[in-house]
């Protein structure tokens, strides 16, 4: 049968993130970490998809959790991405810096005939067509350029397929965020299955009850490692979720995978015992095949 959407969560040996998304028309990676086991589960991965390399790095910012100066070397010496998207604000620590450096001057090394790296401007936003509702194309949501906090200024995006979406909202903390992309209406509330939860789960303002009863994600997920010291997601967060029926699957024993093949169905394993056993799994049905 034919794969037409799978998503993965993975297991660091530290504290961070990294996601896969894969549908027939992109391999995008979440995150510029390595999981725990290096480039080779990487490379499994893309083998499972039947694909060679990276067609979309996403890196939601410049925090340490999010990219790494030597996990960034090596997922592009390894895959060479085809499209990098960052985000616009200046690092304000020497690592994060480092990283924009490689990145300002992939496009010399990689890209003789086309420009890589996209730096999620302002201007870049406008050159973008706006979206239409359930298409297949991917969104990038509008963030807060000028905020004070960084962590606003975080790419946020709505990755699409035939099969079922999934919403990231990297670091973002702002309940003004969450109630402005959440309006009535919106392609979000309509479409999005699977919700990476938002600064690993943090009760910080962004994820919130309105938030989640208009989004109304079929399943949410949050990285949990490194003996999970940060209690991610938080407790308050985890009662919300449960209060709304939505079920939350974390990387605390292992990966966690959502895969979708022809038919309306969509499966999750949650995995344990490096990846090498099964602790629960769970089936739902994307919202597009509950119009």
């Amino acid at each position: 049968m034919e794969l037409l959407t799978r998503f993965r969560a993975y297991q660091l040996d530290s504290a961070g993130a990294l996601y896969s998304y894969y549908s027939p028309d992109q391999f995008a990676l979440v995150e510029a970490r390595l999981p725990k086991g290096g480039v080779e589960v990487i490379a499994s991965e893309l083998e499972t998809c039947n694909r060679s390399k990276i067609d979309l790095l996403h890196i939601t910012s410049w925090d340490s959790d999010h990219v790494s100066f030597i996990d960034l070397t090596q997922i592009i010496n390894h895959f060479r991405p085809s499209m990098i998207e960052v985000p616009s604000y200046k690092p304000d620590h020497e690592m994060g810096q480092r990283c924009r450096n490689i990145l300002e001057g992939y496009d010399e090394i990689h890209g003789k005939y086309v420009q890589n790296v996209r730096f999620v401007t302002k201007d870049y936003l406008k050159s973008l067509s706006h979206a239409e509702a359930w298409g297949m194309n991917n969104i990038v949501i509008n963030p807060n350029f000028n905020d004070p906090c960084k962590n606003n200024m975080s790419l946020m995006k709505l990755f699409r397929s035939r099969g079922f979406n999934v919403a990231s909202f990297g670091d973002c903390e702002s309940s003004e965020i969450s109630a402005r992309i959440s309006i009535d209406g919106s392609i979000l509330n309509s479409e999005t299955d699977v919700m990476i939860l938002a600064h690993h789960g943090a009760n910080n303002g962004f994820t919130n009850k309105n938030f989640l009863e208009k989004v109304r994600p079929s399943i949410a997920v949050c990285n949990s490692n490194y003996g999970n010291q940060y209690d991610h997601p938080k407790p308050e967060i985890r009662q919300m979720l449960h209060e709304l029926n939505i079920p939350i699957f974390t990387t605390k024993t292992g990966d966690v995978i959502i895969q979708q093949k022809n038919g309306q169905k969509a499966e999750i394993y949650n995995l344990i015992s490096d990846n090498q056993a099964l602790s629960s799994s769970y089936l739902f049905i994307p919202k597009r095949y509950q119009q």
